[in-house]
C-alpha cells in the first residue's frame, strides 16, 4: 500500500506542473487565462532559472515547510537541494525526464524512481482538457512575487463555486512564482512560492549528474506503471474481485488504473479518478497489506461499523479501512469528511 508521506495521485498531473511551468512570449492579442495556462505546460522544455522555493503544507493541527534551492535546466533537468528542516538539510533530489534519483548523504543512499506520466504529453493535455471542463478561469489583482510582477489565475469549481487553485505568472515569462491550493471551506491547504528567482541558461550539466557516489548504496524506488484508461484489463490483472465507490462528488470520472506488484509482493489495484485539477486514488489488495504512514501519526474516524485510520498533508488527506476481506486506501486531495462520504459508498 502506499507510503502517505510521497503519494501524490498520477492524475494531479495538471497542478503539478503548474509549479515549476512557464512559457515564451505570445504575439498577437492578450491571451486570456485558460490560454495562459495550457502554454504554461509546455514552458519546462523553454526556459531555465534557477532560486530558491519554498513550500508550506497546512494540516489542521501543524503545517509542515521545506525550503530548497533549486535549478532547472531546459529541457528536462532538475536539482532541488533541500536548505530546510533540518532532517532533510543536504538531501538533494534530481530529475531527469521521467527519472528521480533522491540522495540521501546522511546515509549515503541514492533511491532511483520512474513515473512515465511526468514525460507523456498526451496524458498531460487530457488532464488540462477535463480541468477545462469542470473549472473556470478567473484573472485577479495581483502583485508582485520574488520582486517580480506578476498576472493572478484563479481556477473556480464550476459546481460548487469554490475556488481550488490560484497561481501567481510572472508577467513577462510567465514561469509561476507562486501557487496556493485550498480546501472546500476556503482554507489555504498550501503554498508554493519562490522568494528568489533569476533566470540563466548557464548551469553546467555536472549538477544533474545522477551516478551514485563512491560509497553511496542504490536502492530501487517505485516504478510508477503507465496507468490505462482500459480499466477491465488493470481489474483482470489484479486477482481479485475489486469494489468502486458509487458517489463521487460532481465532475470526478474513473480515468485510468493499473494493477501492480508492491511492498514485498502485494498485489494491488490501483483506480485513478479525477476532475482534472483534484485527484482520488483508490488502492485496495486482497493480502490485508496497511499503508506507511512514514512520519505522519494516523487519527481514527469511525463511519458504517468501521475504525478506519487518516492522516492529513496539506491538501492531501489518506483514509484506510478493511471490508470484506480487502483493505482499501482511498488518497485524495479533499477533507477527511469528503473522503468517507466516498468511502461509504465503496461497499454498500
Amino acid at each position: 500500500m502506499p507510503r502517505a508521506d510521497r503519494v501524490r495521485p498520477l492524475a494531479g498531473l495538471f497542478a503539478l506542473t503548474l509549479v515549476g511551468a512557464a512559457l515564451g512570449s505570445v504575439s498577437g492579442a492578450e491571451p486570456d487565462a485558460g490560454t495562459l495556462l495550457r502554454e504554461s505546460m509546455q514552458a519546462p522544455a523553454k526556459i531555465s532559472y534557477v532560486g530558491q522555493l519554498e513550500t508550506v503544507r497546512f494540516a489542521s493541527n501543524r503545517a509542515n515547510a521545506n525550503i530548497v534551492k533549486i535549478e532547472h535546466l531546459a529541457p528536462s533537468s532538475t536539482r532541488r537541494w533541500f536548505v530546510a528542516p533540518d532532517s532533510l538539510y543536504g538531501d538533494y533530489i534530481i530529475t531527469r525526464g521521467p527519472a528521480s534519483y533522491e540522495f540521501d548523504p546522511k546515509h549515503s543512499v541514492v533511491t532511483v524512481s520512474r513515473n512515465p506520466v511526468f514525460a507523456d504529453q498526451v496524458t498531460a493535455d487530457a488532464i488540462f482538457d477535463r480541468a477545462m471542463t469542470n473549472y473556470k478561469c478567473v484573472e485577479t489583482p495581483s502583485d508582485s512575487v520574488a520582486g517580480r510582477p506578476t498576472v493572478s489565475v484563479v481556477l473556480m469549481n464550476k459546481y460548487t463555486g469554490e475556488r481550488v487553485v490560484r497561481v501567481w505568472l510572472d508577467r513577462q515569462t510567465h514561469l509561476v512564482l507562486k501557487r496556493e491550493e485550498y480546501h472546500a471551506n476556503g482554507a489555504v491547504a498550501s503554498q508554493m512560492r519562490f522568494e528568489e528567482l533569476r533566470y540563466t541558461s548557464s548551469l553546467p550539466e555536472g549538477i544533474f549528474a545522477t551516478e551514485a557516489p563512491a560509497g553511496y548504496k542504490q536502492t530501487k524506488g517505485r516504478d510508477y506503471s503507465m496507468p490505462t484508461a482500459d480499466i477491465d484489463k488493470a481489474i483482470r490483472e489484479a486477482g481479485f474481485k475489486p469494489y468502486t465507490p458509487k458517489d463521487l462528488p460532481q465532475g470526478f470520472a474513473l480515468v485510468s488504473g493499473n494493477a501492480t506488484t508492491i511492498d514485498g509482493g502485494v498485489r494491488t489495484l490501483h483506480l485513478v479518478y479525477s476532475d482534472g485539477l483534484r485527484t482520488l486514488s483508490l488502492f485496495e489488495n486482497a493480502t490485508g497489506a496497511s499503508p506507511d504512514f512514514g512520519t505522519l501519526r494516523p487519527r481514527t474516524v469511525q463511519f458504517s461499523g468501521h475504525d478506519a485510520q487518516y492522516v492529513e498533508d496539506g491538501p492531501t488527506t489518506l483514509l484506510t479501512w478493511n471490508e470484506h476481506g480487502l483493505h482499501f486506501a482511498l488518497v485524495g486531495d479533499l477533507l477527511r469528511p469528503e473522503l468517507v462520504e466516498i468511502a461509504k459508498s465503496v461497499v454498500p
